[in-house]
């Protein structure tokens, strides 16, 4: 199946919006060095109508958009000081990514970044845990005109991590006793749920079923398992993701308590994750909305 960030949201305004948070990070570019250029504007007003990730959206609901955003900015006194929110509002690593880069690509349309701009895209990095060389390669692709071929590109390999995610979550099963059908089943409406992993009923379907189905030696260990499954992964970043994604499996009421859920102690030591990464991750994992189905 093609994918491409297009994928990501379309249609009409829905409840919890995605699209009102990445809206608040341009409009907190604009605004960031005290001076609204035309040409900023012009790059949002642009985005907004034309990106494929607010297809479908509406004029009247792209402007409660707006107007949503700038009482926020407004209300906190500056941009700076909303980029936690939208973080909070942004759960998903690929919409994180399109955050920065929309912002990033509004802050160098007037052809260069002055120290507010940097001290917003900065702290922006910071709330959305984008990593210095990744935010970097997002400023380089919206200063070039690329911004959209580089989302697509990061699209594409969040997506390409699905089947690692797949046996992480049948080791998860296997450490607990329910490498059964029920559990799968679960799983795959729990992925479906999170936009990093969501693919189709059926793919998910045969990921989760090979990960599920993958011969065992009789004395495997979880930790083992898991050691190999992180050798496939060496970016501390996929790492990272990998255990929010784990994280938000568990009941919101547990996860702060993470160092006592027998897996996650597992999964920190195979992924070798820190204490302070693994706090980060809490974090974030708990961004994600309480309500969403989770395997259990």
């Amino acid at each position: 199946m093609e994918r491409s960030v297009r994928d990501l949201l379309g249609g009409g305004l829905r409840p919890n919006d995605p699209r009102r948070f990445l809206i608040e990070a341009m409009i907190g570019a604009t605004n960031a060095d005290g001076v609204i250029d035309p040409r900023e504007t012009a790059v949002l007003e642009s985005q907004i109508a034309q990106h494929p990730l607010f297809h479908g959206l509406g004029a009247n609901a792209a402007r409660t958009l707006i107007d949503l955003s700038n009482d926020a900015i407004r209300f906190a006194g500056n941009a700076l000081g909303r980029a936690p929110a939208i973080a909070k509002g942004l759960p998903a690593r690929i919409h994180r990514l399109a955050a920065f880069g929309m912002a990033a690509e509004v802050a160098v349309a007037d052809e260069h970044l002055v120290d507010g701009e940097l001290t917003f895209l900065e702290a922006l990095r910071i709330a959305l845990r984008i990593a210095p060389r990744e935010a970097e390669q997002l400023v380089v692709a919206a200063r070039s005109g690329q911004l959209a071929a580089y989302l697509d590109d990061r699209y594409l390999r969040v997506k390409n991590l699905i089947p690692i995610a797949s046996e992480v979550f049948a080791l998860r099963a296997l450490a607990r006793g329910m490498a059964n059908d029920e559990q799968r089943f679960k799983i795959r409406d729990f992925f479906a749920a999170i936009p990093d992993l969501l693919l189709s009923t059926d793919e998910l379907d045969s990921e989760l079923y090979r990960a599920f189905r993958r011969p065992r030696a009789p004395d495997a260990q979880v930790f083992g398992e898991l050691a190999r499954v992180a050798q496939g992964l060496p970016d501390p970043v996929d790492r990272y993701w990998m255990v929010v994604y784990t994280l938000v499996a568990e009941l919101p009421a547990t996860v702060p308590s993470w160092r006592v859920i027998p897996f996650m102690g597992v999964m920190q030591a195979a992924f070798q994750v820190t204490d302070t990464d693994m706090e980060l991750a809490v974090v974030d994992a708990l961004t994600f909305p309480p309500a969403m189905p989770r395997p259990g």
